[in-house]
């Protein structure tokens, strides 16, 4: 990143970090609230969820959420924006907007945001300010400072894959930034594997298949997702099948899709869609070969 490029987004995030904690400020004065009060839990919605979690999760702190594979950045995208949301309502009006910082390299198999797209779901694209910095480098940076700033609701920092220098230092000084900040810090991996940060959950996060509308009865209905607990630091964890309800901005469960539902005791598919055997499409084997020929038999010369 060029140094104007740098200083522009020093200036956007300072001005955006001094509108946020003043209207956070105000909003105290009016409520009667002091700086003492209670971070608050961020519950999903869903009931089993937030059971596994104790209430809910801690804002002010980090959390990773991570697809496997690029094909479910998507889904995880959209599960990250989904707590994000859930940040601003819970704050009731405390604190607002949300930060999204990409590394450059989730850019190209990962695409960006569609503003159309977020307004269908349920998120106002004005309430969001993009920082899409030239390196990694500059992206952890502009992570750092938007996990400090008071007056935001969740910050969203996505990268690919597992860099060595996002490391546990790293997540650990963007942990304890958004803990004195009271920021819901979120790490979106795109095409990440399991290792260790300073977050306080990882969520592993796979695409399902979505239902018609349930209004309409025609078009693709809520986003639905397949969700895995797989690091707590309050212990348990879990697996769900979840979707979105854009209209009451919280996660329901879900019941599968119809086209996954197997019946007790039915015979499974016979291969996977993922790893298919190598006779998966081979008729039966044929018959026994003809005569071999030897190849010293004299076949005599062409006419």
């Amino acid at each position: 990143m060029s140094l104007s490029r740098l200083q522009t987004a020093t200036d956007i995030l300072e001005t955006r970090t001094r509108a946020y904690e003043a209207q956070a400020y105000q909003a105290h004065r009016g409520m009667g609230l002091g700086n003492a009060e209670k971070t608050p839990q961020l519950t999903l919605g869903a009931s089993a969820v937030d059971h596994c979690l104790e209430g809910g999760l801690v804002c002010g702190g980090l959390h990773e959420v991570r697809s496997p594979l690029a094909r479910d950045i998507g889904a995880a995208t959209g599960f990250a924006l989904g707590l994000a949301v859930r940040a601003m309502q819970a704050e009731r009006g405390l604190r607002g907007g949300i930060v999204w910082v990409t590394d450059p390299a989730t850019r190209v198999d990962g695409g960006g945001l569609f503003p159309a797209g977020l307004a269908q779901y349920g998120l106002d694209p004005s309430s969001m300010t993009m920082v899409e910095p030239g390196d990694l480098q500059g992206a952890m940076w502009a992570a750092d400072e938007a996990a400090g700033c008071n007056g935001l609701a969740a910050l969203i920092f996505q990268i690919k894959g597992n860099p060595a220098r996002f490391d546990m230092t790293a997540t650990r000084r963007l942990m304890l930034r958004a803990r004195q900040s009271g920021v819901l810090a979120l790490t979106l991996r795109q095409s990440g594997e399991e290792e260790a940060s300073a977050a306080a959950t990882r969520w592993r996060v796979n695409t399902e298949m979505s239902g018609a509308d349930k209004i309409l009865e025609r078009g693709v209905g809520a986003m639905r997702l397949s969700l895995t607990l797989e690091r707590n630091r309050a212990g348990r964890t879990g697996q769900w099948l979840l979707a979105w309800n854009p209209k009451d901005r919280s996660f329901d469960h879900a019941a599968p899709h119809p086209a996954q539902k197997h019946v007790s005791g039915a015979n499974p598919p016979a291969h996977s869609l993922d790893r298919l055997p190598i006779s998966a499409d081979r008729r039966d084997p044929s018959g026994p070969m003809g005569q071999v020929l030897d190849r010293r038999q004299d076949f005599g010369r062409a006419s």
